[in-house]
């Protein structure tokens, strides 16, 4: 059985999936199979050169787990490069790895310390 996505080249570029197709239709029937199975579209087809390219989220970065306790917090998912990217908007604003990326229990985690908390300006979950 063929997919949409035979005919469309795949690129993972941490928190999005890039789409890329010579042929417009074959492109967008591969956006549309994503949107039914709930990728969010990050940007519309456009031509580049003789390609046609397209972006979602990575769902891998979507399902990732965030939780807090106290002042750390744990990011938790099913590969090491989705909790480092998704950790990447809590060490923007000042929060610092504590541990990890580790693989524990079948889940990668890595550990973050909000300094940011601890000096009176929360990062948000």
């Amino acid at each position: 059985m063929s997919s949409p996505l035979d005919n469309v080249d795949v690129h993972d570029a941490g928190e999005q999936i890039i789409l890329s197709c010579e042929d417009e239709a074959a492109l967008k029937q591969a956006m549309e199979a994503l949107e039914k199975e709930g990728a969010q579209r990050v940007q519309d087809p456009v031509r580049v050169g003789k390609k046609w390219i397209a972006s979602f989220e990575n769902p891998a970065i979507q399902q990732c787990v965030v939780e807090r306790f106290g002042f750390r917090i744990v990011v938790s998912g099913e590969s090491e490069q989705a909790v480092v990217i998704r950790s990447f908007w809590f060490r923007e604003r000042g929060a610092l790895i504590e541990k990890g990326p580790l693989l524990e229990d079948g889940r990668w985690k890595i550990y973050l310390d909000d300094v940011g908390a601890r000096t009176g300006g929360m990062v948000g979950v």
